[in-house]
Order: C-alpha cells, then sequence, then structure tokens
C-alpha cells in the first residue's frame, strides 16, 4: 500500500501499490520519526506524507484515552505505524480484497508475543469520566489481544478503520511474517515508559490484608466460639455425672428413704394444704413468737413497704370514688400534651443519631455538591424468553415517550421540569433506547440486534442524548457474561434533580406521584406487555409504603389488643359454680375493662408527657409501648384480684376494705419490684443516641411508672367497688340490677389445684432438678454459641405489606440490576497545591506510591473485601491531562480577545481576565492557535499551581466534552468540586467510584465498613481529610456500633435488675438468681432469633430490651414470693409457685399468647417477623425459665427468706383497719438485714400494731425446723 485514492468525496482509502519503500525527506521524515520512533530516522517507508497525516488525526482520537500510559501509547503507535508504514510492509500485510485500485480488505500478521504486550500494557487503562477503561474505547472491552485488534481492524469509517483489517491465526502462508516487534511494558524500566498506577497493576503498591481477608477462626466444621462452647458444656455434663456416679450410693440410700413424695408429708396432698394446715396452729405459735426476748432479724426495707402500700390500700378502699376522680384528673392532665402530638415518619430522624458521623457527613456532602440525585426506575422482566424483541422496544419507546411528555396536574410539570441535567441543557434518561438516541427513527427493526451487539460493547459509540457512555449492565439484566442479546430484563432510569429547598422537592414529588398513579400503576395492564412483569418505584415510593404498611399494622395490632383483653376478661372471673345467676355476679368483665384502661390511661399519660417537650412519636412507641405495659398491667391485674380471692377463701371476718388493703399490702411490694425494675432498665435506653430507641425507651419508662401508679390507687379502688359488687350479688356490667344468686363455692382453682398436686412436686422432684438445670444449661449454651452467628440489618422488603408493588421491584432489583450503588471519597484539601496534587493523583509516574488515586485502585482488585467494583473518576487527573499539547483540548486563539470571560474569576485574577483569550475549536487551524501548557511535562514540574491553576480549572470546568476532549469537566465534574469563596483555592472535591452489586444486607454493612476502612488509612496515611458518602450510608452506620450499643444496653438493664431485686429482695443470693435467669432468657431469644432469620437492628433491639422487661415479670414475683414464704428451699419455693406462678402463668403466658397468636395473621411481614416471632421466643422462653427454671434453682441455693407469720397470712402483720398512725414510726423496732449466710431454717418476722391502738413492736426469730 502506498499513498491515498479518493474513495467519496470525503473519504479516501490507501492505494494498492508494488512498488518498493521509499525514503522519507525533509519535514515528513521528521514528522515521521516524531510520530513513529527514532528508528525511521535512517529507514525507508511505505507510506506517504498525506497517509502518514490521516494516521496522525486518526490516532488523535485515542490520544487522550491511551496517552496516560506511555507504554500503551508505544505500542498503540507502533502497532498502526508498522501497518502503514514499515517497509517490510509486504510481508506482514496482505491485502485481500480491493475496488478501482483502491484497499478494501487486508489482513494483518500479528504476533502473539506482541499482540499481548501491547494488549497488557493497555488493558487496565481508566477512563475517569466515565467509571470506564480505555479498552471499553479501543478495543471494544476485549479480553484478549487478538478481540482488541479484531476491534480496531472493523471498518468503521467515522470513528474505526477506513476499511476491513482482519488478523488471521495459526501459521502465516505465503511468505508472510508476523509482526513482533519488540513493544514496551507498563512497568517499564525506563520512566519514560512507565505507567502509573491506576493504569498498570504492576507498578501499584501492596495493600496491607483487610480483616476480611484472614479466615475464620474454625476447627471442623464449627467455629472455635461454638466449639469452645460445645466443649465447655461437654466438661460441665461430665463433671456432673461423674459427681453423681462418686456419690451414687450415697443418693441410692438417700432415695430408699425418701418414700413419698416431699409434697404428701405430713397427710396432705400438696404444700398449699400443708402450710394451710400450718396456718391453723397458728394462734399458739404467735404465742412463742411474740416473746419479747426474741431477737428480730427482719428486713426492714420489706416491713416499711408493706406498712405503706396496707395503709395505702386501705386510704384508696374507703375512698374509692375519690381516687378514681383524682387518677382521671391526673391522667387528663398528663394527655393535655397530645394537643401537640405528631409521628416522626423522617427516615432519618427514626434511626440517625444527631450526633451521627454519617449524618455530618452527608449534611457536608447535600450542601457543597448538592443532595444525591431522585430517582424512577422501571424493571421490565421477560416471563420466559428474552427481552429484546423488536415489540419490546417499540413499545419501551413509546412508554418512555409517554412518561417524558406527562403533564401534572397542579404544577403542570413535566420530565423537563424536575429531571437531572449535568450539562445544564439534556435531561439525563439510562434506558437501552439511548443506543438509539432515544429516537425511535432512528430504531431500525431488521438491524436492531447489530446495534444492540455494537453499542454494549462499546458503549462510547451510541451514546445518548447526554453524552454520556451507556453500559449495559446499567440497562440491562438477567444475561451471562458478555450475552447482552439474552438479556432477561430491561431496566429504565428517569433520574430528577434532588434539592434543599423544599419548594423544588416538592415538584419533584408531584411529578413522581402523578406518573405513579396515572402511566405506571396501569402499565402491566397494557397488551403491549404481555408476559412482561413490570415493576417499578419513585424516589418516594418506600415512605408511602411504609405508611401504608403502618395503616394495615394497626388493625391487626388493635385486634390483638381486644383478644387479649376478651381473655383476661375472662380469666378474672370465678366460674366456680355454673348457675347462671352466680356467673354473672362472680363475672370481671367490668373489673377487667377498667384494668385495661388504665393500662391505656398509663400509656396516654406517657405519650402526653412526651409529647408536651415538642418530641414526636414514633411508629415504635404507637405499636409497641401498648403491647409492653399491657403485659406488664395484665399480670399485676392477675396478682392482685388472685391475692384478694386466696383472701376471701380464708373466711377471716375481714372487710372488703381490710381485704384489699391486706392485698395491696403483701403484692405492692412485688408489683413495685417489677415495675422499678422495668422502669430504671427501659429509662436506660436514654443513654442511646439512635432517636427510635431513646424515645421508645422514655415513654416505655414512663408508661410502666405510671401504670404502676395507677394499679396501686386507681385498680385497687376498682377492685373494692366490683367485689362490693359481688357481695351485694349485683350483675357484671349492670350494677343497679342484684340477682338472688346461689352462696359462692369457695373452692380451689383448677390451675392452683394442678400446680399444688402435679406440676410442682414433679419439677421440683430431688431425681428431675439437677437434669432440669443440665437441660436448660445445654440450652443456653447452644444459644450462646448461635450469638456470634446474629445477622445484621433489616431488609426494605420486610418492612413493606406483602401485596405492595415494591416488593417485586426490589426482588428485581437484587436479582437483574447489576451496578452498585455510587460512592464518592471526598477530599477536603487545597488541590491547588502541587504536595497535595501528588498526594491525589494517580496518572502521573510522580503521584506518591499511597495516593488517593493508587489506594482506591488497589482496593477495586480485591471486591470481595473492599466492595468497590469501579475505576475511580479523579479529576485533577482529568484536569492536568486536559491541559496537554498533545490533545490539543485547551488552546488559545492568538489574535482575538474575548471581550468578557465567560466565568467568574476573583480580583486577583483580574489581569488574566482582561487579556483572556479565546478557545479554539477542533476545527479551527492550528496556526492560528497556542496551547494553553506549552511546557506541560507528565514529571508535573511545570503543571500549574495556585493562582494559574485556578484560571486554568475554571476553564475546563465550563467545557462540555464532545469526542475531541472527552476529558472536558462539566458533564463529569459539574457539581463535584467546589472552588472557596474567593475563588483562589479548592475547598473541597470529591472522586467517583461504584460499590460492587450489593445484594444483602450484609452486602451494604460490610461496603460501608469497608468505606469507612479506607478513607481512614488514607487520613492517616496522607494527612487529609477524607471521609466516603454513599446515599445509603447514613442507615447502616448504626450497624457499625449496634453490637456494642447492644451488649451495653442490655447490660445495664440487667445490672439495674440486679441492683433493684437485691435491694427490694434483701438477698444478694435471690438477686442474682433472677439476674441470671433473665440472662438466660436473653441469650436463648438471641440464639433462636439467628435459627429464625431475625437480623439485629433497631426494631429487634427495641424487643430485647421488652424481653429484659417481659422477664423481669416472670422472675420477681415468683423470687418474691419464694422470698416472703416459710420452710424449707423446697416448700418456699413451692409455696411460692402455687401462689404465684398460676398468676404468672395465666396474666403473662396465656394473655401475651393469645395476643400473639393474631399477630400471626398479618399481612405485614416486619411484623410476623419482629413482633410475631420475637414476641412469641420471648413468651414462651420466659415462661419456661420463670416457672420451670427459676424454682428449681431457688429450691437449691435461693436466698434466706423474710420469715412473715401472724394475722396477715403469711406476711406476720396484724393490721389495725382502724389505725390512723403509719407503722414503723415509733416505739423500738429494730430493723436488720437478713444474712444470706443463716441457717435455712431461720426465718423472720416482725409484729404490727394491733386493730385499735398502736403497739411497741417486738421482734422474734421463729424457728421453723
Amino acid at each position: 500500500m502506498y499513498g491515498n485514492c479518493p474513495d467519496t468525496r470525503f473519504s479516501t482509502l490507501p492505494c494498492v501499490s508494488d512498488e518498493p519503500a521509499k525514503q522519507p525527506t525533509g519535514s515528513f521524515q521528521q514528522l515521521l520519526i516524531n510520530t513513529c520512533g527514532a528508528e525511521y530516522a535512517s529507514t525507508a517507508a511505505c507510506c506517504s506524507e498525506e497517509q502518514l497525516n490521516d494516521l496522525i488525526e486518526q490516532v488523535k482520537r485515542a490520544e487522550p484515552i491511551m496517552s496516560s500510559c506511555p507504554a500503551c501509547w508505544t505500542n498503540f503507535l507502533s502497532f498502526w505505524c508498522t501497518f502503514t508504514c514499515s517497509p517490510n510492509q509486504s510481508t506482514m500485510v496482505n491485502i485481500t480484497s480491493s475496488r478501482d485500485g483502491m484497499v478494501t480488505q487486508a489482513d494483518y500478521w500479528v504476533g502473539d508475543g506482541f499482540g499481548s504486550q501491547f494488549y497488557d500494557s493497555c488493558k487496565d487503562i481508566k477512563f475517569g469520566a466515565s467509571n470506564g477503561y480505555a479498552m471499553d474505547f479501543i478495543g471494544g472491552g476485549a479480553q484478549n489481544w487478538h478481540d482488541m485488534v479484531t476491534y480496531m481492524g472493523m471498518k468503521r469509517p467515522a470513528l474505526g478503520s477506513p476499511f476491513q483489517i482482519d488478523f488471521p491465526v495459526g501459521e502465516p502462508t505465503d511468505g508472510m511474517e508476523f509482526n513482533n516487534a519488540k513493544g514496551r511494558d507498563c512497568n517499564d524500566p525506563d520512566l519514560a515508559y512507565r505507567c502509573a498506577c491506576v493504569d498498570c497493576e504492576k507498578t501499584c503498591p501492596v495493600l496491607p490484608p483487610t480483616p476480611g481477608e484472614v479466615p475464620e477462626c474454625k476447627i471442623g466444621l464449627l467455629s472455635c466460639w461454638s466449639f469452645s462452647m460445645v466443649l465447655i458444656y461437654a466438661f460441665i455434663l461430665l463433671i456432673s455425672l461423674g459427681t453423681l456416679l462418686r456419690q451414687n450410693h450415697r443418693l441410692q440410700a438417700w432415695f430408699e428413704n425418701w418414700g413419698e413424695s416431699l409434697w404428701n408429708r405430713g397427710g396432705s396432698g400438696g404444700v398449699y394444704e400443708r402450710l394451710a394446715m400450718e396456718d391453723g396452729n397458728e394462734d399458739e405459735e404467735n404465742e412463742r413468737l411474740l416473746d419479747p426476748d426474741t431477737e428480730l432479724n427482719r428486713y426492714w426495707l420489706n416491713g416499711k413497704l408493706q406498712s405503706w402500700f396496707y395503709y395505702q390500700g386501705l386510704l384508696c378502699a374507703r375512698n374509692p370514688y375519690t381516687v378514681i376522680i383524682l387518677s382521671l384528673l391526673a391522667v387528663t392532665l398528663c394527655s393535655l400534651g397530645w394537643q401537640k402530638f405528631a409521628l416522626e415518619r423522617d427516615p432519618v430522624h427514626l434511626w440517625v443519631s444527631p450526633s451521627s458521623t454519617a449524618l455530618a457527613q452527608k449534611t457536608h456532602f447535600d450542601t457543597n455538591f448538592t443532595p444525591f440525585y431522585r430517582t424512577t426506575q422501571i424493571f421490565l422482566v421477560s416471563e420466559s424468553d428474552e427481552i429484546l424483541t423488536s415489540d419490546h422496544l417499540e413499545s419501551l419507546f413509546a412508554l418512555e415517550n409517554t412518561i417524558k411528555d406527562a403533564q401534572t396536574e397542579t404544577g403542570h410539570y413535566t420530565f423537563q421540569d424536575v429531571c437531572f441535567r449535568p450539562t445544564g441543557d439534556v435531561c439525563i434518561l439510562q434506558s437501552v433506547t439511548g443506543y438509539w438516541g432515544g429516537d425511535i427513527d432512528q430504531f431500525d427493526p431488521e438491524t436492531f440486534e447489530d446495534d444492540l451487539s455494537l453499542c454494549t460493547s462499546q458503549p462510547s459509540l451510541c451514546l445518548p442524548e447526554f453524552q454520556l457512555p451507556l453500559k449495559p449492565q446499567m440497562v440491562l439484566g438477567g444475561y451471562k457474561g458478555n450475552e447482552y442479546l439474552k438479556a432477561k430484563a430491561m431496566i429504565v432510569t428517569f433520574v430528577l434533580t434532588n434539592s434543599l429547598d423544599p419548594a423544588e422537592t416538592a415538584k419533584s414529588e408531584e411529578w413522581e406521584r402523578f406518573i405513579l398513579s396515572t402511566i405506571l400503576a396501569n402499565v402491566n395492564d397494557q397488551p403491549e406487555w404481555k408476559g412482561v412483569n413490570i415493576s417499578y418505584s419513585t424516589e418516594s415510593s418506600l415512605e408511602t409504603e411504609l405508611n401504608k404498611s403502618s395503616n394495615t399494622d394497626a388493625k391487626t395490632v388493635l385486634l390483638s389488643y381486644i383478644v387479649m383483653f376478651l381473655y383476661a376478661s375472662i380469666a378474672l372471673g370465678r366460674f366456680a359454680s355454673l348457675n347462671p345467676r352466680r356467673l354473672v355476679v362472680d363475672s370481671k368483665f367490668s373489673l377487667a375493662i377498667c384494668g385495661i384502661l388504665i393500662v391505656l390511661f398509663s400509656v396516654s399519660s406517657a405519650v402526653g408527657i412526651f409529647s408536651l417537650t415538642g418530641k414526636k412519636i414514633t411508629l415504635i412507641i404507637a405499636e409497641v409501648i401498648p403491647f409492653l405495659v399491657l403485659a406488664v398491667g395484665v399480670d399485676n391485674i392477675f396478682i392482685l384480684c388472685h391475692e384478694y380471692e386466696r383472701r376471701l377463701q380464708l373466711k377471716t371476718e375481714e372487710t372488703i376494705e381490710e381485704r384489699a388493703a391486706k392485698t395491696l399490702g403483701k403484692m405492692g411490694p412485688s408489683i413495685l419490684l417489677s415495675s422499678l425494675s422495668e422502669t430504671i432498665a427501659f429509662g436506660l435506653g436514654t443513654l442511646v443516641t439512635m432517636p427510635a430507641v431513646s424515645s421508645f425507651a422514655i415513654v416505655a419508662s414512663l408508661a410502666v411508672f405510671v401504670d404502676f401508679l395507677l394499679q396501686v390507687t386507681c385498680f385497687v379502688s376498682c377492685m373494692v367497688l366490683d367485689a362490693r359488687r359481688t357481695e351485694n350479688k349485683r350483675i357484671d356490667c349492670i350494677p343497679c340490677i342484684s340477682v338472688n344468686a346461689p352462696p359462692a363455692l369457695e373452692k380451689e382453682g383448677w390451675l392452683e389445684w394442678f400446680t399444688n398436686n402435679y406440676y410442682v412436686p414433679t419439677i421440683l422432684h430431688p431425681k428431675l432438678r439437677y437434669p432440669i438445670c443440665l437441660t436448660f444449661l445445654g440450652l443456653f449454651m447452644f444459644c450462646l454459641a448461635l450469638v456470634p452467628q446474629l445477622p445484621l440489618g433489616l431488609d426494605q422488603r420486610i418492612a413493606l405489606p406483602s401485596d405492595s408493588y415494591l416488593v417485586n421491584y426490589f426482588n428485581d432489583l437484587s436479582n437483574y440490576f447489576n451496578v452498585g450503588p455510587p460512592v464518592y471519597f471526598v477530599i477536603q484539601g487545597n488541590l491547588t497545591d502541587r504536595t497535595v496534587q501528588k498526594k491525589v493523583c494517580g496518572r502521573f509516574s510522580v503521584c506518591d506510591e499511597h495516593s488517593v488515586a493508587n489506594v482506591l485502585e488497589q482496593e477495586r482488585k480485591r471486591p470481595e473485601t473492599s466492595y468497590i467494583g469501579e475505576p475511580t473518576s479523579v479529576w485533577i487527573d482529568d484536569f492536568l491531562y486536559w491541559l496537554s499539547p498533545n490533545l490539543g483540548c485547551c488552546r488559545f486563539k492568538k489574535e482575538s480577545i474575548k471581550k468578557q470571560s465567560p466565568v467568574k474569576l476573583s480580583p486577583l485574577m483580574s489581569s488574566f481576565n482582561k487579556s483572556q483569550r479565546e478557545m479554539c475549536g477542533e476545527w479551527d487551524d492550528e496556526d492560528n492557535c497556542e496551547d494553553c501548557k506549552a511546557d506541560w511535562q507528565a514529571n508535573m514540574e511545570t503543571l500549574p499551581e495556585g493562582e494559574q491553576f485556578m484560571e486554568l480549572y475554571n476553564l475546563w470546568i465550563s467545557r462540555v466534552p464532545d469526542e475531541s476532549c472527552p476529558l472536558a469537566g462539566k458533564a463529569a465534574y459539574g457539581d463535584a468540586i467546589v472552588a472557596s469563596p474567593d475563588q483562589i483555592s479548592i475547598k473541597t472535591s470529591h472522586f467517583r467510584t461504584y460499590h460492587t452489586p450489593l445484594r444483602t444486607q450484609d452486602d451494604f454493612i460490610e461496603a460501608y465498613g469497608s468505606a469507612r476502612r479506607i478513607a481512614k488509612d488514607l487520613q492517616e496515611e496522607l494527612g487529609l481529610e477524607v471521609y466516603p458518602y454513599s446515599v445509603f450510608y447514613i442507615f447502616f452506620e448504626q450497624y457499625t456500633y449496634i453490637v456494642t450499643m447492644a451488649v451495653q444496653l442490655l447490660t445495664l438493664a440487667i445490672l439495674s435488675i440486679f441492683v433493684v431485686t437485691s435491694t427490694l429482695l434483701g438477698s444478694i443470693r435471690s438477686g442474682l438468681l433472677v439476674m441470671l435467669v433473665v440472662i438466660m432468657i436473653l441469650i436463648d431469644v438471641i440464639g433462636a432469633m439467628t435459627i429464625w432469620d431475625i437480623s439485629l437492628n433497631a426494631v429487634s433491639l427495641v424487643n430485647l430490651v421488652i424481653c429484659v422487661g417481659i422477664s423481669v415479670e416472670f422472675c420477681c414475683h415468683i423470687a418474691r414470693g419464694f422470698m416472703v414464704s416459710r420452710g424449707t428451699l423446697e416448700e418456699r419455693a413451692g409455696k411460692s409457685m402455687v401462689d404465684i406462678g398460676s398468676s404468672v402463668f395465666c396474666g403473662i403466658t396465656l394473655t401475651k399468647f393469645a395476643g400473639i397468636v393474631v399477630l400471626a395473621f398479618t399481612r405485614s411481614k416486619i411484623f410476623e417477623v419482629y413482633y410475631f416471632r420475637m414476641y412469641l421466643l420471648i413468651v414462651i422462653l420466659g415462661a419456661l425459665h420463670g416457672l420451670v427454671l427459676l424454682p428449681v434453682l431457688l429450691s437449691l441455693v435461693g436466698g434466706e427468706g423474710m420469715g412473715m407469720v401472724s394475722d396477715f397470712d403469711e406476711d406476720g402483720f396484724e393490721w389495725s383497719a382502724g389505725s390512723p398512725s403509719w407503722p414503723g414510726l415509733g416505739g423500738n423496732h429494730r430493723n436488720l438485714l437478713a444474712d444470706d449466710n443463716a441457717s435455712l431454717d431461720q426465718v423472720l418476722i416482725t409484729d404490727m400494731p394491733e386493730v385499735g391502738r398502736l403497739d411497741s413492736t417486738r421482734s422474734v426469730v421463729a424457728d421453723d425446723s
């Protein structure tokens, strides 16, 4: 080939020639040397000067993309110079087709050695503006050298080769030879050819391994933690079995002498009957116990509390109407805060701490770079075959045009009014239709597959209207490898502008609502989309659907409360007789209503007080607090009512008022114990900075405390009124009507009977107590082994109603969208300074080894731990290379002077402003232009700094990229850089890359953690302020500390329970047992969460706090019943179970179970997972531990009791119904703390004033042995 032959009016092709190569001379030779290398200084050339000029023009298009890597650029020039001008051209190039003396097709024999070296030197070059690779432009994304050169040889007169060039494989024939020229490696020893790290992996620094790259400690299939739990339990089990075997002969003898059951001793059928018989000898015993010479050894605080609650109960019983009215008045005053009631729906204000680092970074990003854009996204997924058919594509054009042309009814906004415009004129719409410029007139049904093959392999050849390449993974999904034509999904993304201005945001929201309701909601019904599933989402969809979910949940929650109320109403009644007249009298329906109303009043008061402070209520408060307070309140109602019924069965000559006062006197301290423990435990939650958790903690504490106050006052008055009604044989709910009902049958309830005669003897059987302990210990160790595996996160799909259109959208997003969210590394530093430039850049060999660009490039190469999936857009590299004279992008016209600067410059640049020259365009004559930086050097020595940097930067950032100058800054970096107000420095800027596709909650959490790690390492290494930002970070920051927060919160709650229980029970040992059981319940719930796919997040953390509170309810009443009972450890544990355990079973277990079952039928996945499942676990595990394990532990190692006997049943008091004085304020009453190490047979008692007078207190020590 030699010379050019005219092909058309505007193009030429090489001429066919068999002449020998000619020796170039003069300027032609110099131009050849400058272009193709010094080897042409002494050799002939097989090309004309015209051919060389054409070659230079063609390769100049690739220079902005490839020249950052000198080795690649040198190999590229060598490749084409050899093809065009080599004197040995005829041995490597074989013309296979010609027309009219012009070459139309040729074979180019390229050796594997040079081809591989050429490809390897270019494959990693980045094109920052598109977060892509240079290989996408020059080689069509080729994966090997042959595909690369094949792509370059494809006939594309406008953008590629003017004729077809083929590259044969195999051995050359007919005397042909391979081009096996010596190329350059990207890590060439010669610094003039060596490429920077971002373009050559071999020159990059080696980063230290990340925590994710360190292998997990495992022993076999088990983690080291799980294995250690198994080992510990096996050791305990072996020790226990060994001990039992050693003592086998003793145990055998003991069992033989044991005889009948513990609960059948004394000829009585159960513990309750046995102790009742002992009470029958009460008068004789009291004479002995009231001996003034007997020393008092009784816990003083218990006596004070019982005295207080007795007289308080007496006051409420004697003045029921006054107490009820005053209670209602107090509730009304507290509820006045409802006037300021408001629901907090903003996710940021719910889940993000005001002191959050991520929130501060988001605020900085939004303020400086504008908020992250809004999106309306559509997935079109084929049910069977590929989605890319001509019919589907034509329908997609029509759908997009319908959406773009739609006008809202109120503001008359169209897509053009709200879209995101990076260049200021064209909206961004990412769709496969963009390969045809979004114009259906350019779409040809006959050739669309060829067009798609070309455009998906080389997006830069098929630019959409907004002139940025469309990566196929952004608009297509469901394909394997690069088989884009077999995609199952098309993805359309309308990008909308976002703003801190509420008025601008309102425009976008109005457009989103209109498009959603008028077009997208009906699109699946259109006949042209038959066989295609279409899912969609707008920026505001999630918040709207979550609110809709809350409305659906409200009905389910209300039904759950109704079921619990109905159960409580029935269970509170005494139905010993089936006589209808007796039934309507014994019914407690009205009393249950009062109890439920008290629960609601406490919640109302708490919410009112909280709202009065100006804070908003969260949905967690609205949905969870009533459930929690109902659990606590109903339990206390059952305890009070059952205790009153027991006192009624004693058939003493007490009035209703005295009986109610003694009921509160006995059970009030127990209710105080549980309520105070829960109030303090929940109150500690205010230490958490997450608004949803802290606000829940405040309202929960208030609600529990107010509920306690109302129950020991208002409910006691209601209980007295109900007792009077029953005594007068008046109908429940219609007290104005009395009936001639038969006398009530005073007999033991079936549950107490079963507990007394069967349940307690079974669990406290000597042969079963240790196996029970070992079983619960095994469950505890098993769940403890699972704790580290507890997943984190809250899948958005779970928070939505099951029938929400967003469920399908999120499924498609996870299955078909192959691009991760963008991540920005924000640098706060002045990049006009050379030192800072080197800390950031990556395209120059003098950049710092651990510069921002180099580190991010290395992190990209380990995506499994860094979650960085794309090359980074480094604006400083693109800007400085844009100044290179070789690219011809920054040139001034020599003679013309602009009358006004296109950019506003500072006064310091006024001299430049006055003489600023007009920029040359692509087609301006080079003779009339001069380069902005003629002294540009790749060693950065002559590159601009300071004031000159800002002058040239303002030119670069105002230029729109085009084919001739793709590195211009306006489109890619228009909102990425913030100059100082005085325009003399760069204030802050960001460097954009993309995460790998994030499909699970773990992916999002790990991606955020990885970005934080990278930013921290950069900050420590470079001394610059660096932080990462992505739109989802603000919601996932909580998972960096939620485990620590949960441990601290739950630990403080449990410790507070220990302090309160130990103090009020007067026994550290019993307090430790309660704390131990609460811990075991909590760990077992967490372990079960792992098995049942319940993740740890703010919602489940709140439920774990509730778990602690409800666990206290299961334990503390039984523990206090144990402490105030008489007898041996076994007898006291059994008595507590009979008296209190049945109330706990009825009050918490069955009530909550009835309500929880309703939640199983909710349509909301979040309620099913985080309320039904978790509450079911809490109730079942709490009941098992509180009603099985705790009494067994108390019977084995329980603390010393308070030992109270006398007229006040087991409490050891003779109350004066008419005494106006409070006990304990006079006389020589002595109070001592019970010693847990005292004899198990000692009990502590004291007497109180006799009826009608206040006597001096006498202390005694009773001996039950």
